[in-house]
């Protein structure tokens, strides 16, 4: 009786182990093709909106601002104040931006303030809009790009994504630690899919889509994880996120403590509640030929890294010898995903020197559990993540 529930174990945790795993290893090969663009056709005309949902972003509003008419300053940009009780509106108008205010205590979530400034925009006669949040600053390519991408042909699309170090000064080794985490996951895993072919995904900034789009699957995501829950929408009707890989957009750190673990939480959290709510979608598209949901359906179910590798950890309890190679295979494909994650980087030996604070790393996402899964059972709510905030 002992050994089969011994046995019972171990193929439950490698169930687990199995869609982040499965997911990282086909990102991992994805990454050694060039990314698919649409088909060639006929270029069509594009008139591309900025919409940069705005809470309480005073102190950052006018830097984000700035950058985008940096890139195209006849680019029309609408910011949405929603619930501010700062001077976010005037902020923007003063850098530039039309300003549309929500004040609506009912509408908390960042997706009632998407919706709102999408409507904006597209009244103002957009035909497409590119999300950009308050925090951020963009490469000066990233409006040329985004519109040229969907010209060719593109629906939906996802520039690159990444945390913005301080540029002076030593970076705390946890905090590189975190940016290098953060563009495995925004960064290797989308330049992957793109590469055999997969929708890159949605990661909250640096995303556009078409009206077209937006009419045929209206954003009605409201999860703390609404671009995740609107990815997997895409995906079911079979509308595919390109990748614009030569484009940034990056976001300021989180203040350590508490704040960041407020927002990895938010993040893990959403997105746990995300997938096991999408998953039976995502499986009955897979029989009606759609096969870009299985990929999304892995990405949905995959347990993030830091739980995947106290699964590995837990497996080597297990007298199950099957088991132990399972963990060996994933502790490779983890190896491969981290030097090409820390080779997608400016600095990749430090990157990589980061990985002794590992361990600490480790401990705290351990510690925060109980924060997550309070996470996953909250409905949506905009509270904004106090930051460092760094100069370029």
């Amino acid at each position: 009786m002992e050994r089969v529930s011994i046995s019972v174990l171990a193929v439950v945790m490698a169930l687990f182990a199995t869609p982040l795993f499965f997911d990282l290893a086909l990102c991992i090969a994805g990454n050694l093709f060039r990314a698919r663009t649409p088909k060639a056709g006929l270029r069509r005309s594009i008139h591309l909106a900025v919409v940069v949902p705005a809470h309480d972003e005073e102190g950052m509003i006018s830097r984000t601002v700035a950058s985008l008419l940096a890139a195209d300053p006849a680019t029309t940009i609408f910011v949405v104040a929603h619930n501010c009780t700062d001077g976010t509106a005037k902020a923007a108008a003063d850098a530039g931006a039309q300003v549309v205010e929500l004040d609506n205590r009912k509408l908390r979530g960042k997706g009632a303030a998407l919706r709102h400034g999408f409507a904006a925009a597209l009244a103002a006669g957009a035909n497409a809009v590119l999300v950009v949040d308050a925090d951020t600053i963009v490469s000066p390519n990233l409006i040329s790009a985004t519109r040229s991408m969907l010209e060719r042909g593109a629906e939906a699309t996802q520039c690159r994504y990444e945390l913005e170090l301080p540029s002076s000064g030593t970076p705390h080794p946890l905090a590189r630690l975190r940016a290098l985490a953060f563009r495995g996951m925004n960064v290797l895993r989308p330049r992957g899919r793109a590469g055999l072919g997969f929708s890159t995904g949605l990661f909250g900034n640096g995303f556009a889509l078409t009206a077209a789009t937006i009419e045929r699957v209206p954003f009605n995501a409201n999860s703390i994880a609404e671009d995740v829950e609107y990815h997997t929408q895409l995906v079911q009707q079979g509308v595919p996120v390109y990748w614009i890989g030569d484009a940034f957009v990056h976001a300021h750190t989180p203040a350590s403590g508490a704040a960041q673990a407020t927002q990895e939480a938010r993040w893990e959290g959403g997105r746990f509640r995300v997938g096991s709510r999408a998953a039976s979608r995502l499986l009955a598209a897979l029989p009606r030929g759609n096969w870009r949901a299985l990929e999304t359906l892995a990405d949905v179910l995959s347990l993030p890294l830091s739980r995947g590798i106290f699964a590995l950890l837990l497996t080597l309890a297990l007298p199950v010898h099957w088991l132990h190679v399972f963990a060996l295979v994933c502790a490779a494909i983890t190896i491969a995903y981290v030097l090409q994650a820390a080779l997608l980087g400016k600095e990749p030996v430090r990157d990589l020197a980061a990985l002794a604070g590992a361990p600490i790393y480790l401990f705290w996402k351990a510690l925060i559990t109980p924060l997550v899964l309070r996470q996953s059972r909250s409905r949506a709510e905009w509270a904004r993540t106090k930051r460092e905030v760094h100069q370029p």
